[in-house]
């Protein structure tokens, strides 16, 4: 994760102090003290114009914190946020995608080492989908690749032709991986196009359709779905982007619609939800959610982030769960098993100060 830059420091540590005093007299437990200091870290990253979202602590199962900050649009800074408004989650979508794809290796369907050309069998490049498996593809490890023309306002025709995972496939399934298959790791968005294509083969629906009815429904998560960037719902987050200047929608910059590799909107309360659904085996079976969150490769689990970045984490503070950042999108899930806490902040701001936010508490948590 990058550093927070010094001014965001700077305004956190000028609120924290002023609170500190009031916390000591107080005399409150270790967990109320680390919270109150995670609301004022935000309050002041807030106030110094870096931040804008909503944050939700939960201890198991307990709400501790879900609090709002900043406006909902930048160009109407009037308009507060709201606990419960939805987000663009960016990447952490992505979980959505590994779900539907280990719920077919739940079925029987694929296993893991099931090759992309044994579900996909017009893949264009045949010695790619002959080589590439479900797990690299999972662990971005599969040398697939990004696609680049989703993004960026130059590529607005681009995204405007490519309203499928097939069109994505077909523009892109001649191409060379950019390494070896399963000979290094390099994060990408064109590997989870690919595995939602597969879902959608091999379930006969829409990817769409087929998260909805069999990820989303299930695991009670009413408020988060695929919706258009433009849609004028007063409860969607907006993000802004800086073109030529000027402050404009991040809605010029970005898919219009979430897909496979993320972009899906959704609130904090049904994020907790899915944390929550998927550690009671309502979305997969116990063992094959143990191997999922479990380090595969470097950071990553089979579709999860599974570990603190680096080296020699120590158990405590081992993690799951995925992050994602865009043009005026941030989002951060995470879940400790040790300690118990899942923290998720999703911001209509720019990185990094949401993974600033989601970090910050870990350290503190119950006494540590």
């Amino acid at each position: 994760m990058q550093k927070v830059p010094s001014p965001l420091r700077r305004a956190a540590a000028c609120l924290l102090l002023c609170m500190l005093p009031a916390l000591a007299g107080a005399a409150e437990p270790p967990d109320a003290r680390a919270l109150a200091q995670l609301d004022g870290f935000a309050l002041g990253l807030q106030t110094a114009g870096r931040f804008s979202g909503v944050v939700l602590v939960a201890d198991g199962d307990r709400i501790l914190l879900h609090k709002a900050y900043g406006p909902r649009d930048e160009s109407n800074a009037e308009l507060a946020l709201q606990p419960d408004d939805r987000f663009n989650l960016a990447s952490a979508g992505k979980m959505f995608t590994s779900v539907a794809i280990l719920q077919q290796v739940a079925a029987g369907r694929i296993t893991l080492d099931t090759p992309l050309g044994a579900v996909l069998k017009d893949y264009p490049n045949r010695a790619f989908a002959e080589a590439v498996t479900v797990r690299q593809l999972l662990t971005h490890s599969a040398g697939a690749g990004d696609i680049d023309e989703l993004f960026g306002t130059e590529h607005a025709a681009d995204r405007a032709r490519l309203r499928s995972l097939a069109d994505m496939v077909a523009l892109h399934g001649q191409r060379a991986p950019a390494f070896v298959p399963g000979s290094q790791q390099k994060y990408g968005n064109y590997g989870y196009v690919l595995l939602g294509r597969m879902v959608e083969v091999l379930s006969g629906q829409d990817f769409e359709d087929y998260v909805r009815q069999h990820v989303l429904q299930p695991a009670g998560m009413l408020h988060t779905g695929f919706v258009d960037c433009t849609d004028p719902a007063p409860d969607l987050a907006r993000g802004h982007v800086e073109v030529d200047g000027k402050r404009i929608s991040n809605c010029a910059t970005q898919p219009n619609r979430g897909f496979a590799a993320g972009g899906e909107v959704g609130t904090a309360t049904d994020m907790l939800r899915f944390v929550q659904a998927l550690t009671a085996g309502k979305l997969l079976p116990p063992a094959l959610f143990a191997e999922a969150t479990r380090t595969q490769r470097e950071f990553m689990g089979l579709g999860f982030f599974a570990t603190g970045y680096g080296e020699d984490v120590p158990p405590r503070d081992f993690r799951w769960g995925h992050g994602g950042n865009a043009d005026g999108i941030c989002s951060d899930v995470r879940h400790y098993p040790r300690t118990g806490e899942t923290v998720i902040v999703l911001s209509n701001s720019e990185a990094p100060a949401c993974f600033a936010v989601a970090g910050l508490l870990h350290a503190q948590w119950k006494g540590q």
